[in-house]
């Protein structure tokens, strides 16, 4: 065994000298054009810790290796910050190697005793890759206690030697992201006397004490072979504890610890991926190509930023020594598919859902032990054709209408008694068969030194092919009466229309090294880039978008394609990161780096035709000035464009600080963020430098056996500003409506407009004299970008939240865990638009103007700023006081003349685990959550009204929009139960089961702001009408304490000053947010059974898997608008709009070897 010793020790001699001329030759190369002063300090210092780690043996300094080995070019900055960080620490005298988790490695840690539960100190650690060959060796501490660094998720061999006991190997462990920590038991030699025996030789997971992050890690190549999941990054995330799925209107994205689904982050191989525009949602990459997935949800380590939600972080397959491949194919045929029922906007038992998928993977060595390849093709054909529909006026008659064709519509709830039917607007084609590709390569240079390449392909193209729909586009105007319109009662699709292209994804790749030159020094960095495109192209972009909301109804009637956008978003990202790990009074791992992203977007969108196109009827309120039952026409005219950059950057530094051997572990860490925000002139409009974030955390092993933690942490976190913001505020934008007489229509269903509205309280000259007359609402004029100045709260502070974590957790056994954990998440700082008039107007007086002469300069939506609601602000006017020609002013606007509230969010959580992991045989996991998660603001989007515009929602605009918002928000789930798992039968047969239980959502009642809402109530009208979005603000209309929804005999009373008679109290009243009703229990299990084909020439299986087994049909999502433009009570306020998932089976046949 001495002997062993011996040769073990001259080996690591060997391999740390390898080890320290690679550092010191990386540390060279960096350092020959810096400062000279600093490079001779370094350089003396290194040279002499270079002598004392090979002996001198040769009597070589370190130049003279250079001077033979090294031609010096120029390298890149990137490569420098990462040489100077090890030359920083180069001279540190270090023993106890560490190093935390990062994006795709992994550190395995644990513990070496004997029989007797002594620790074994000097104990040989031997660590195989089984994959690919590479070995570490490391040896225990005083305490037993061992880190092996800088490992890729994987499997090992262990061999575990100490002198006095046998000598231990475990051929088969598993090392991923919070599942790497194991003790090892070793017999004492020849069965000798070890005092009593504690427990038995062999291996055991323990606890992994130096995270104190929660959330799930899923090894997706394994359990998802096993477990019915859907193929998507979405369901795999919503395994973890403090996950809910957010609204339909975002893809049910995954909403973490009560935020919004647009304050995730997620990463492939370290490569950011999210979808920076406004935050939903990430790059969809093959499902196979997923190795594991990890939530991370709360207690976040200091490497981990730019998020206020949940931080996603994915790994994909790579090569090994051996050659492997296989084909695979998914079917999910319509034939097996159940239908939901119909709702009045989805005609669901027309629709039609089909995917087809071909997969082939291949990996293998190119050279054995140093440079493997993984590679991927995935062939996909995906069909979803389904039909749409919406309420159209009972007794109408023409060509179109329901009473002349009555086999085109039908009856809906209640919809009859206001005067409404249904009827089928297009039946949709769509079909995506673009091919998704990835590769992966990894580089072994010499044990420690790896370099990693990935690159994917996301590029895709679905083609809607729409029949059906009402107008004229290809010179046949399609009705009811000659056959032309989709028909919702025989799902006879009518005749072709238009089509639509939507492109998405792009090409992304990364690039990564990793260095491990001693057991206590790792350097690393990376480098890559990811695109996406988002466009939209209507075939017809001449024919306007038009919505016939008249009489109560709201049927689209025109281009069912309301804008046309391009849209090329790029990310490059650079970053390095150095571990060290040293003792002084006990153990440190300090791991630090930064890293930085610059952000380009890309984005025109324009109106189709003259703009979208409404057909409203005037309630005989004072918002258009015409009588009551007058047709009228609304056209809002949008477009934007530009070239936008963002730059975020930050840097950090944690110390994961072990006491006590090993009892207590103190994460101590912080994050310094910077964002700069620029408009598209280049121009910054919004900077914040030196966000500091906390992340301190510490774990207790109270019986001091590894089996057993209790953890707690805080942290604080800030989101950049999406980069939609500096589209929509700081870019060059015209977005107004005109106002017109309804004149009839043309014979493509578009208006004629003839005769603008000069009748528009409020409204002023349209941009360019376009229509005559003072009939335009204007909210961006189109001319230029809008000064920084005026539209940038210069105190503004980017978005923050803080977060409190208490939890404990304990081992039973060889493979079960459970664990429990309290989770506290406050918002600190949100951003949102806002309209300043109702303060500037006192401000303006306070100057010595007229009042009169103020509210007419500042009618109530002439400036809107971003701000921090609840805060002050500091502006400038965009336009002169009355009376005034000089250039604007800066002015200070208090919170309380602004009266917008503190914006709020509050989460509470309680969760449980339990996970079983699997041993050939079985596994289990199961996990509940009782949250409450209540505020005024969701956060960056909007569910209520299924805005998409980051922090630009409608949630702020106006004081009124605020009153009665403070409630249950939308992903407020009180309880949430998942539980899944498998088990083996025989070796040819596997079942699998994956279930969960989610309580109700609550829903309230979005409507129009009465007019004595406005700052301006006392005038006639003030700003209330077409500014208050008829969706956005707390209000319907109540009777006898019932939300009215019959707009017919229904009288609404929306300005209590200008009524007959004298004041009247308004028909609109505030319904508080979640109190109107509530939506289902969902309730969902799939099942699987996968078969093994008895065959010894190839591994195949056959695999059937069944969604919803038992077709639940659970309303999911509600119609939460209660009125229509103008206040008029809305009938399809409260009907349901999506039901969950029907059932559907999954067929998979696959052959590998």
């Amino acid at each position: 065994m001495a002997r062993r010793r011996s040769e073990s020790q001259a080996a690591g001699s060997v391999a740390q000298m390898r080890h320290m001329k690679i550092l010191l030759l990386f540390c060279h190369l960096a350092v020959r054009n810096s400062d000279a002063g600093v490079v001779n300090t370094v350089w003396i210092a290194i040279d002499g810790q270079f002598r004392t780690a090979i002996g001198d043996a040769r009597g070589d300094s370190m130049q003279a290796v250079f001077d033979r080995r090294v031609a010096r070019p120029r390298l890149s900055a990137a490569l420098k910050a990462l040489a100077l960080l090890g030359a920083g620490v180069a001279a540190v005298s270090v023993s106890a190697p560490a190093v935390a988790q990062d994006y795709n490695q992994v550190q395995a840690t644990g513990r070496v005793q004997g029989t007797n539960g002594q620790p074994i100190a000097g104990a040989t650690v031997t660590v195989t890759s089984n994959d690919q060959g590479f070995v570490r060796t490391v040896t225990t501490g005083s305490d037993g206690t061992f880190r092996v660094q800088a490992l890729p998720q994987g499997n090992y061999t262990f061999n575990v030697a100490a002198d006095g006991f046998d000598t231990f190997t475990d051929p088969n462990v598993s090392l991923t992201q919070g599942n790497s920590a194991n003790q090892f038991t070793l017999s004492p030699t020849g069965g000798a006397d070890a005092g009593d025996i504690v427990v038995r030789a062999g291996r055991v997971r323990v606890v992994d004490f130096d995270r104190t992050t929660t959330g799930a890690v899923i090894n997706v190549s394994d359990l998802a072979t096993r477990v019915p999941v859907a193929r998507d990054l979405t369901s795999v995330v919503l395994l973890a504890p403090g996950t809910t799925g957010g609204d339909t209107a975002f893809g049910n994205l995954p909403s973490v610890n009560g935020a919004s689904v647009s304050e995730n982050a997620y990463y492939i191989n370290g490569l950011n991926v999210t979808q920076f525009r406004n935050g939903l949602g990430a790059a969809a990459i093959p499902f196979e190509f997923y190795q594991t997935v990890e939530t991370k949800t709360g207690g976040i380590s200091a490497e981990f930023g730019r998020i206020t939600g949940g931080f996603v972080n994915a790994t994909t397959k790579s090569g090994s020594n051996e050659f492997h491949g296989g084909i695979t194919f998914n079917w999910e045929p319509n034939g097996l598919r159940s239908k939901s029922p119909n709702t009045y906007a989805s005609d669901n038992d027309a629709a039609f859902n089909e995917r087809k998928e071909f997969i082939a993977q291949l990996s293998g060595p190119i050279i054995k032990d140093h440079l493997f390849f993984y590679g991927i093709y995935n062939a996909r054909d995906v069909q979803s054709n389904f039909g749409s529909t919406a309420t159209i006026s009972a007794t109408g008659t023409g060509v179109n209408g329901c009473v002349t064709n009555p086999g085109y519509c039908a009856d809906f709830g209640n919809l009859s008694a206001a005067n409404l039917k249904i009827a089928g607007t297009s039946y949709n084609f769509d079909r995506n068969t673009t091919p998704f590709y990835a590769g992966k390569i990894d580089a072994v240079i010499v044990d420690g030194q790896r370099i990693e390449a990935t690159y994917f392909r996301t590029a895709g193209e679905t083609v809607r092919q729409i029949f059906g729909t009402s107008g004229l586009t290809d010179g046949f105007t399609r009705t009811f009466a000659n056959g032309g319109r989709y028909n919702l009662n025989t799902n006879q699709i009518g005749r072709y229309a238009t089509t639509t292209r939507f492109r998405s994804g792009g090409e992304n790749y990364v690039f990564r090294y990793t260095g491990t030159f001693t057991n206590w020094l790792t350097l690393s960095g990376a480098y890559g880039v990811n695109k996406n495109t988002d466009t939209t192209e209507s075939a017809f972009p001449n024919l306007p978008s038009i919505v016939d909301q008249r009489n109560g109804g709201n049927s689209q009637i025109g281009n069912v394609t309301a804008n046309n956008s391009v849209n090329f978003d790029k990310r490059t990202f650079y970053r390095a990161d150095v571990d060290l790990n040293f003792n002084f009074v006990g153990s440190h791992h300090i791991r630090g780096g930064y890293d930085r992203e610059e952000l380009n977007l890309n984005q025109q969108t324009l109106s189709n035709g003259p703009g979208q196109v409404t057909l409203l009827t005037s309630t005989g309120l004072n918002q258009t000035g015409l009588p009551a039952g007058t047709s009228y026409v609304k056209v809002r005219r949008f477009r934007t464009g530009g070239e936008f950059n963002s730059i975020n950057q930050a840097f950090y530094v944690q110390d994961s600080w072990s006491l006590f051997s090993n009892r207590l572990l103190l994460n101590l860490g912080v994050r310094n963020d910077s964002f700069n925000s620029k408009n598209g002139s280049n121009v910054t409009f919004f900077r914040q430098k030196n966000l500091w974030s906390p992340r301190l955390g510490f774990s207790l092993d109270p019986q001091g056996e590894g089996r057993s933690r209790v953890y707690g942490s805080f942290s604080r976190y800030y989101l950049p500003v999406a980069v939609n913001t500096n589209v929509r505020l700081a870019g060059v934008q015209q977005d107004y409506d005109a106002f017109y007489q309804f004149s009839g229509l043309n014979s493509d269903n578009t208006p004629i407009l003839t005769t603008p509205l000069t009748t528009v309280p409020g409204n002023v000259a349209c941009p360019g004299g376009t229509p005559a007359g003072t009939s335009c609402l204007i909210r961006q004029p189109g001319d230029a970008a809008q000064p920084t100045g005026s539209t940038v709260s210069s105190n503004l502070k980017a978005q923050s939240t803080e977060e409190y974590i208490l939890g404990g957790e304990q081992r039973i056994g060889s493979r079960i865990k459970i664990g429990a954990y309290f989770t506290l998440t406050k918002l600190r700082n949100s951003l949102e638009d806002a309209e300043l008039d109702q303060a500037i107007v006192p401000y303006c007086v306070s100057q010595g103007k007229a009042l009169a002469a103020c509210q007419a300069t500042f009618s109530g939506s002439t400036q809107g700023a971003l701000i921090n609601p609840g805060s002050d602000v500091v502006v400038d006017l965009a336009k002169p006081l009355p009376g005034e020609t000089a250039v604007r002013r800066q002015v200070l606007l208090s919170a309380a003349a602004l009266n917008y509230p503190r914006a709020e969010r509050h989460y509470r959580a309680m969760s449980f685990t339990f996970d079983r992991e699997f041993d050939g045989k079985w596994d289990f996991h199961l996990n509940y959550t009782y949250s409450k998660l209540y505020g005024n603001i969701e956060g960056g989007v909007r569910s209520d009204n299924g805005q998409t515009d980051s922090g630009l929602t409608t949630a702020f605009d106006f004081p009124a929009l605020v009153t009665g918002t403070y409630g249950y928000l939308p992903n407020d789930r009180r309880h949430a139960l998942k539980a899944f798992g498998s088990y083996r039968i025989a070796d040819w047969l596997t079942l699998g089961a994956n279930g969960s239980m989610t309580s109700p959502r609550h829903f309230g009642c979005f409507g129009t702001a009465p007019a004595s809402a406005d700052f301006n109530a006392t005038q006639v009208s003030g700003i209330a009408g077409p500014l208050y979005n008829p969706g956005a603000a707390a209000y319907c209309n109540v009777s006898n304490g019932q939300i009215v929804t019959n707009p017919v005999g229904f009288q609404v009373i929306n300005d209590p000053f200008n009524q007959p008679g004298g004041v009247k109290p308004s028909t609109l009243q505030v319904v508080r947010r979640g109190t109107a009703f509530q939506s289902d229990w969902v309730y969902l299990l799939n099942l699987d059974a996968t078969v093994q084909i008895p065959t010894d020439a190839f591994n195949g299986f056959v695999r059937f898997s069944v969604f919803n087994v038992f077709n639940w049909q659970a309303k999911s999502d509600f119609n939460e608008i209660g009125t229509l433009t103008g206040g008029v009570p809305s009938a399809t306020y409260r009907l349901p709009q999506v039901y969950q998932t029907p059932r559907y089976v999954r067929v998979q046949l696959g052959v590998s070897f």
